[in-house]
């Protein structure tokens, strides 16, 4: 992947790993300093194009902004739930259309920027196991 870089949070070697999907580099490196605060390892991409042939077996959840340059959040969400139908989604958005924002709220919830400390506690969340009966 030419577009992508990994990020290693406090020790890597256990990390969970979060997709961050979005075309601002300030909104991808503000979230992944938090995420990887957090022990979370980070796999950065600019683009649905790029995004969309990550290897999704391994991660922990996706955060993917509901407007990409090359396409939609909600786009890439359904291709990647294509090769993983479990994997926890969430957006992020500075401002979508409403019809945009509904579309994204199908496959998980949608934060607004700044909020990393709603997404940052929503990763956490979906990094856990099931619950056991």
């Amino acid at each position: 992947m030419a577009g992508s870089s990994y990020s290693h949070g406090v020790g890597a070697g256990l990390a969970r790993t979060v997709l961050v999907v979005d075309d601002s580099a300030v909104a991808r490196r503000a979230v992944t300093r938090r995420l990887e605060g957090e022990g979370f390892r980070v796999q950065q991409e600019s683009s649905l194009a790029d995004a969309r042939t990550a290897d999704v077996s391994s991660l922990a959840c996706a955060i993917l902004d509901v407007e990409l340059a090359d396409g939609t959040g909600s786009d890439l969400a359904a291709a990647l739930l294509g090769k993983r139908g479990s994997l926890p989604i969430a957006f992020f958005t500075a401002g979508a259309p409403p019809a945009l924002l509904e579309r994204a709220r199908f496959h998980g919830p949608v934060f607004r920027k700044p909020d990393l400390d709603g997404i940052v506690a929503w990763a956490k969340r979906a990094d856990q196991p099931p619950p056991t009966k």
